[in-house]
């Protein structure tokens, strides 16, 4: 009897909360991802971008969250996902949403992990997947963090929640890098979980690495946190941090009015722009580093295997710059994207070309979803003239998870909007500082 009420307070809650008609990413919608994503197919990776499909609240506890992704699997096939649980603006946020804000946030995060990345981990294992692996990176938590009731009387009612509409759903569940002052919060955050959550729960201090991999590859946790993982095709790395400004939080208007307007389809389905780069007007970086995309790397636009002029190939000590990429999409199954570099030769200082033979492949081929919000890519180019070639096109029928169009939503155009801006202009322009990179 107690098991039957359950089942219907269950549904009776999803019907008067509306939660069948959230707004969840699917491959077959262009609803935006609620939360970071790295490593999935079904959508494509993503930052949580200010789109016209993305809701004030979903950007405004974004920036006061630690900072959070589903990043990758783990070794079992359940999904990982990460939260950087000390970087969290604790006092902001009963400022910033009400309790049933907050709420529908939650639960928009926890209705795309069963419907979309559940289903997807279950296909690649073979197996019905139903739960997480989830790491609390507790590194810069404080004793206010911890002991502001606020936020903590938040908490207590979403772990509620959760035990009540979405239970058993955690695999596992590691607390790492908690400082001994954690101790006292976690007696009383015990007293809100059922037992058998608690038993899933493993608190470590520092030396948390070598748990974490037998739990996740290497390849797939972050190197923060002791893996391989460093996704540097994503602005702020693994997992973006607002709060740690490791990547280019943009206002919404900074993706309205984009410099350039084509349209690309499925007859002629590719699209080249090239633009000239010139070196930084100033030297703003104290600290060089060398590119993080690869410069050698197979390139499947063309077939063919690209590789650096070694005169062209920076060391770790040369100069680089940063230049930022936004673009957006009205329609689609996803846009895939590369950048290649063409250093300006001697020869060509006066015409102003660039020697093709001498291109590097700064940006490998990577699959977006602009179609569901815009997408920024951060890229280093050598600090001297030369060229960006960014070559862009629609996803091929192997590509990602989204159903190909009927015939007569094939014939309609796909407008493609962009911008390519040195990051100097665009952080001065929106007033924010150089991102932090995660080592």
């Amino acid at each position: 009897e107690r098991a039957a009420a359950m089942v219907v307070e269950w549904y009776e809650w999803r019907k008067s909360a509306g939660i069948d008609e959230l707004p969840v990413a699917r491959p077959d919608n262009m609803a935006p991802v609620p939360y970071p994503i790295r490593g999935y197919y079904s959508v494509a990776d993503a930052n949580l971008t200010a789109g016209t499909r993305v809701s004030e609240t979903q950007l405004k506890l974004n920036r006061i969250f630690g900072g959070g992704s589903w990043h990758k699997r783990d070794k079992d096939g359940h999904p990982v996902y990460i939260e950087r649980a000390g970087r969290y603006l604790i006092k902001d946020i009963p400022r910033s949403s009400t309790i049933n804000g907050l709420f529908e946030f939650h639960f928009l995060m926890q209705e795309f992990l069963c419907r979309t990345i559940f289903p997807e981990c279950s296909e690649l294992a073979g197996r019905e997947i139903s739960k997480q692996v989830v790491v609390f990176d507790m590194a810069g938590i404080s004793i206010g963090m911890l002991s502001h009731l606020p936020a903590l009387n938040m908490l207590r009612e979403m772990l509620s929640k959760d035990q009540l509409y979405y239970p058993e759903r955690m695999h596992r569940t590691y607390i790492v890098n908690a400082p001994s002052m954690f101790v006292t919060a976690w007696k009383l955050i015990k007293s809100w979980l059922d037992p058998r959550v608690i038993s899933k729960i493993h608190i470590l201090g520092r030396d948390h690495a070598q748990e974490l991999l037998e739990q996740i590859p290497a390849a797939n946790l972050p190197s923060f946190l002791g893996g391989a993982c460093r996704c540097s095709h994503m602005p702020g790395g693994c997992v973006p941090s607002a709060p740690m400004g490791n990547y280019p939080d943009l206002p919404r208007k900074a993706f309205v009015n984009l410099q350039h307007q084509v349209h690309i389809s499925y007859s002629h389905p590719h699209h080249s722009y090239v633009c000239d780069v010139e070196p930084a007007r100033t030297d703003s970086y104290a600290t060089p580093t060398p590119l993080s995309s690869p410069l050698v790397g197979y390139a499947s636009w063309l077939g063919i295997k690209r590789e650096p002029s070694s005169s062209l190939s920076p060391s770790p000590s040369a100069k680089t710059r940063r230049v930022y990429v936004r673009f957006v999409a009205d329609r689609g199954r996803g846009i895939v994207v590369e950048v290649l570099w063409r250093e300006r030769s001697a020869d060509a200082a006066t015409d102003g070309l660039c020697a093709r033979s001498d291109e590097l492949l700064v940006y490998p081929e990577a699959l977006f979803d602009p179609q569901r919000a815009p997408v920024v890519i951060e890229l280093e180019t050598p600090n001297k003239p030369g060229q960006l070639v960014l070559n862009w096109r629609i996803a091929s029928f192997d590509e990602g998870q989204a159903p190909f169009p009927g015939p007569d939503e094939a014939s309609i155009p796909i407008q493609l909007e962009y911008s390519v801006d040195p990051a100097e202009d665009l952080e001065q322009q929106y007033d924010l500082p150089p991102p932090k990179h995660d080592h």
